[in-house]
């Protein structure tokens, strides 16, 4: 009798194992069975997008095919050059106005000879020309061929787009197409500052062993030295918004710059600029000296923005 418990208990035992067993694969085949019709249904409507979306293209693209008028499609990038004229108006910037024809900034300031871009005056005539390029002034030592060479844009191209030939005394040329690289367009917009000085550096930006007190003492620019006298110029465009004694640069020179930048000069002999004048970007403002904390001739150069210390290494090309 026990024995025939002990195997009606294993036989259910059995059944129950085998019943899940049974479940199991069931559901396991089922699931196989939908996710094959699932991504099979999907891959079908991806194609079917897929196909839609290129054949969206192909049509789109040949609806356009004749061409849509205007001055700065593809089809017109060589176009005879040609400008319309633009009055500058309340809160208007170089920036806004380029953005607002779709031309390059570089393009607007070059082809104006605008020498402060940061500065331009309210009803000032401002020409837009229809596209892109470069401003090239032809010497005896910049010639039309030199030009050519330096841009690989054929000679007969450029006097065609400055709508001239070959018998015409040309002056000035437009190279279309020609893009400023990222650091000459800084430079000129003035987010980048070019070097205030030559000569040699003699301590960076950040830590360094004091030179009075041999300490370890923060640096909060650059310092290049040369003889007493050499020239100071102004790193970017800008208005002087203080010159005087300002401890510890002594004899010094302060230069409000677009987009918050402020650039110091400090340790000055003398003085070649007065406060409230704008200067241009390499405009002589002063002579290099060892006024205030200083242990000889050399120029203290110092940025900040929105009154923030920097490292003018990271924002000067030198």
């Amino acid at each position: 009798m026990i024995r025939r418990r002990k195997m009606d208990k294993d036989y259910k035992n059995n059944f129950i194992i085998l019943y899940l067993v049974s479940a199991l694969t069931l559901f396991l085949m089922l699931f196989a069975i939908f996710s094959l019709g699932f991504f099979e249904n999907n891959n079908i409507l991806i194609k079917q997008r897929n196909l839609k979306s290129v054949k969206s293209l192909y049509d789109d693209n040949n609806s356009n095919s004749e061409g849509v008028g205007g001055a700065y499609t593809p089809d017109t990038i060589s176009a005879p050059l040609s400008h319309l004229d633009y009055y500058v108006k309340i809160g208007d910037s170089i920036h806004s106005i380029a953005g607002k024809f779709g031309i390059d900034e570089v393009t607007i300031i070059k082809y104006n000879n605008i020498a402060i871009p940061s500065k331009i005056v309210l009803g000032t005539k401002v020409m837009i020309p229809n596209q892109d390029g470069i401003v090239e002034n032809v010497t005896k030592n910049n010639t039309l061929e030199k030009i050519s060479d330096k841009y690989g844009v054929e000679k007969e191209e450029i006097l065609r787009v400055n709508n001239c030939d070959a018998s015409s005394d040309v002056k000035t040329v437009f190279i279309p197409g020609i893009h400023h690289d990222n650091i000459s367009k800084q430079l000129l917009l003035g987010e980048y500052f070019r070097r205030p000085c030559y000569g040699r550096f003699t301590s960076y930006f950040g830590y360094r062993k004091d030179p009075w007190t041999k300490l370890r003492s923060y640096h909060s620019g650059v310092d290049i030295a040369n003889s007493a006298g050499s020239y100071i110029y102004a790193a970017a465009p800008g208005k002087v918004i203080f010159v005087g004694s300002y401890w510890p640069l002594g004899n010094a020179i302060k230069i409000q710059h677009t987009s918050g930048y402020v650039s110091y000069y400090g340790h000055l002999s003398k003085f070649l600029v007065k406060n409230g004048t704008w200067v241009e970007a390499g405009r002589i403002i002063g002579l290099m000296g060892s006024t205030g904390r200083s242990t000889g001739s050399h120029l203290h150069f110092e940025v900040r923005r929105y009154g923030a210390i920097i490292n003018p290494m990271r924002v000067t090309v030198f």
